[in-house]
């Protein structure tokens, strides 16, 4: 991972706490952020008023797409056999 990637990842997750989501990863798959967080996060993150903001703030960062991953917050996601990278195992 670049310092850059990782200045985005910082920057989003902070922006993400800002807005009172404690529990929160963002995962960066090229110019895909992955959001991970638990039930009271992704209801944060979901509401009307939230969800513009933050895909506006993180395309501002320089993601493309934002993604709210629906398994919620895992340690060693990134680690999982075909994620995102389309592998079929």
């Amino acid at each position: 991972m670049t310092v850059e990637a990782l200045d985005q990842v910082g920057a989003a997750e902070a922006m993400l706490r800002a807005l009172g989501i404690r529990h929160v990863r963002v995962r960066h798959h090229g110019d895909v952020a992955r959001i991970e967080s638990d039930a009271e996060g992704m209801a944060i993150a979901f509401a009307p008023a939230n969800r513009q903001a933050i895909a506006d703030r993180l395309r501002n960062l320089g993601f493309k797409h934002v993604a709210l991953d629906l398994e919620g917050y895992r340690q060693g996601s990134m680690n999982a056999p075909g994620l995102i990278t389309g592998d079929p195992s």
